[in-house]
């Protein structure tokens, strides 16, 4: 049997209301060569079920495969799929998404033609959450500013300096859809996604950003974002005071990945200056989430409970250390 050009890997975790939408846009993909790997984080409704009633329209093109217990996070789910795909090539797609017809051939036909490691779609729609997708409930969006994206497909600058200056200026998408990655460039790097409750998406795509050898951009519109109250990042928060500590736990730990994988680097190893840039930017970038997830929660309220647990022992000691001195960078830098 002849291995798949692309594999579509599809976290899912109690998703019954739009699991079928996702697989039927995959079914109506206009690029036939690909196979779909449905990996359960241990649903508790009838996700699974929706799958098997789609499976046959497959012809064999699609596998379900559980994870022992629930992680709580789509990372795991994507790692195991990683794992256990055959294409040459890997697409990620929310259990609550879907893509265009259009959208696999694109990504295979521009990273066949440029050899990519990443292929990069600049644009996606969003759809509210109780519209059906129909063409006049699309709503354009786009992964940078408008101005910042391309007409034709680009390749991102293979200067280290200029994807890192492009990423704190923030012209790129952070999050793992709307992207085709090489397979083999992923398991080859060990790039892979930290088991944490949100934000693991932050570090692998950083990871592939600086290590890609070829990293486009294409004009294609690919992915419909669907805007799910309930998703996990949505339904983070439970009391301020538990928020912030789990919120702060992925931070620390997120700085730290950060902080092991440049040293590993000889170009930030000589350009320290650039290294606390990127250092910098993601304690901004979990900043702008922390400002996301709590909206209406009082402002000085949660920056109390924030410093009272950095000095929390049982924080990831490298990343709390990271936070801290790139606080104090900033706050000094201001003067």
């Amino acid at each position: 049997m002849t291995k798949p050009k692309i594999s579509v890997i599809i976290p899912l975790y109690n998703a019954e209301r739009f699991i079928r939408q996702c697989l039927i846009s995959v079914l109506a993909s206009k690029f036939q060569d690909y196979e779909v790997i449905v990996v359960d984080d241990c649903s508790t409704d009838n996700s699974v079920a929706e799958v098997l009633k789609l499976a046959p329209h497959f012809d064999g093109r699609l596998k379900i495969l559980q994870t022992e217990t629930n992680s709580g996070s789509p990372g795991l789910p994507r790692n195991f799929g990683i794992k256990n795909s055959s294409g040459e090539y890997v697409t990620f797609v929310d259990n609550d998404d879907m893509i265009l017809p259009t959208a696999l051939g694109n990504f295979v036909t521009f990273a066949d033609m440029y050899a990519a490691d990443v292929v990069y779609s600049e644009k996606y729609f969003v759809l509210d959450e109780d519209k059906p997708p129909t063409a006049e409930n699309f709503k354009i969006a786009y992964a940078a500013t408008p101005e910042d994206t391309f007409d034709t497909p680009t390749l991102e600058s293979s200067d280290l300096r200029e994807r890192i200056r492009r990423d704190t200026e923030q012209k790129f998408f952070v999050l793992p859809w709307g992207k085709c990655y090489r397979r083999d460039f992923l398991l080859d790097n060990g790039i892979d996604f930290p088991q944490m409750a949100y934000a693991e998406d932050l570090t692998f795509c950083f990871k592939c950003l600086c290590l890609a050898k070829n990293y486009l951009h294409i004009p294609h519109t690919t992915n419909v974002r669907r805007d799910v109250s309930r998703s996990v990042s949505k339904g983070f928060v439970r009391t301020t005071a538990e928020g912030v500590r789990r919120w702060l736990k992925v931070f620390c730990t997120n700085m730290r990945i950060i902080d092991e994988f440049t040293s590993k680097f000889d170009f930030f190893n000589q350009n320290p200056a650039c290294r606390q840039d990127v250092f910098n930017h993601y304690v901004d970038v979990h900043f702008d989430i922390l400002n996301d997830l709590f909206i209406g929660c009082a402002p000085h309220e949660v920056t109390e409970i924030f410093f009272d647990e950095l000095q929390n022992p049982a924080l990831d000691s490298g990343g709390k250390n990271l936070i801290a001195a790139s606080l104090f960078t900033q706050r000094a830098l201001r003067r």
